[in-house]
């Protein structure tokens, strides 16, 4: 099951908290998956991929409209088979089509001052028809209303701005879509338009996402330091070699022999992790600057050495 699908059988345990709302959500579901046939009489269709969801516009529509209705299913072969469902409404379709002016661009409920619970009631019912939303294990995070109708992609985004949740409209082939980008604020849309569990799985997944990036990050610069110590362990050790090979150790401060020593028992060693060794076991006082000046010194005097004896 898709996480799109998943989030909208949450949305059909929502139920609204007055007359307004609900009939705001029958609004938006018309004006998204619905088309009014003309005719005498007037016929009004609701189309959906989900037969949850027309389920849920009759149940709505039957609350407030003394309705006739049948329902239809066909399969879209361009879409793997895929089942779709259409309640046709006879009776009772003009008091639909009168009520939420469904041949005029809004009804009179849209134009009055919505409540929070009211807006989000409108982009439940879009989002039940035209939304879609990215499943958290995806890469990327993206939640999209859909319509080839300008005015209404226009209208959701006023609403979903209006709750501060930052839409921006982009056009995808025939289709204008509404859509957020931002992880966190789709979480928070989840759970305005009714998707609490959702949002909660949405919420969890994005928190282990990025904990294991974090883990990730963390090995990867473990790995890169490791590799610079070796580098550096590798020429220290060159150096130590050749002067143990070639140069009068006798010559050497006690010093320098102890850092050769320490650096020769322990080569897979940060400066850091000899720092430590050489406090425990021979002097508190090193700093690892002072580490650092000693082994550029064996540098320097291998070096000298080579070029002075053309070795």
């Amino acid at each position: 099951m898709s996480f799109s699908k998943t989030v909208k059988d949450d949305l059909l345990k929502k139920s609204n908290p007055d007359l307004l709302s609900d009939k705001l959500e029958i609004e938006a579901m018309l004006r998204f998956g619905g088309e009014v046939i003309l005719g005498n009489p007037l016929r009004l269709s609701f189309t959906s991929s989900l037969m949850m969801v027309v389920r849920r516009f009759v149940t709505l529509a039957k609350k407030y409209y003394p309705i006739e209705y049948e329902i239809e299913s066909r399969k879209i072969e361009r879409l793997d088979s895929q089942s779709v469902y259409t309640c046709i409404v006879g009776l009772g379709a003009d008091l639909i089509i009168k009520d939420l002016n469904m041949i005029g661009q809004a009804s009179s409920y849209r134009e009055k001052t919505l409540s929070v619970e009211q807006k989000t009631a409108y982009l439940r019912g879009a989002f039940l028809v035209r939304g879609t939303v990215n499943d958290p294990a995806s890469k990327s995070s993206h939640l999209e209303i859909s319509s080839v109708n300008e005015g209404e992609i226009v209208f959701v985004q006023k609403i979903m701005n209006s709750l501060d949740f930052n839409a921006r409209i982009s056009k995808r082939k025939n289709y204008l879509i509404a859509y957020i980008k931002a992880k966190n604020t789709i979480g928070t849309f989840l759970y305005a338009i009714g998707a609490q569990a959702s949002m909660e799985y949405y919420e969890d997944m994005i928190i282990t996402k990025e904990i294991k990036a974090t883990a990730l990050r963390s090995v990867n610069l473990d790995v890169a330091n490791q590799d610079k110590t070796n580098e550096a362990s590798k020429e220290q050790l060159k150096y130590i070699q050749f002067l143990e090979y070639n140069y009068p150790l006798g010559e050497l401060d006690s010093k320098l022999l102890m850092v050769m020593k320490v650096r020769k028992d322990y080569p897979e060693h940060s400066l850091t992790q000899l720092l430590e060794i050489i406090h425990e076991e021979y002097d508190p006082k090193l700093t690892k600057s002072g580490l650092n000046h000693r082994f550029r010194k064996l540098k320097e005097i291998a070096v000298e050495f080579k070029e002075k004896h053309k070795l």
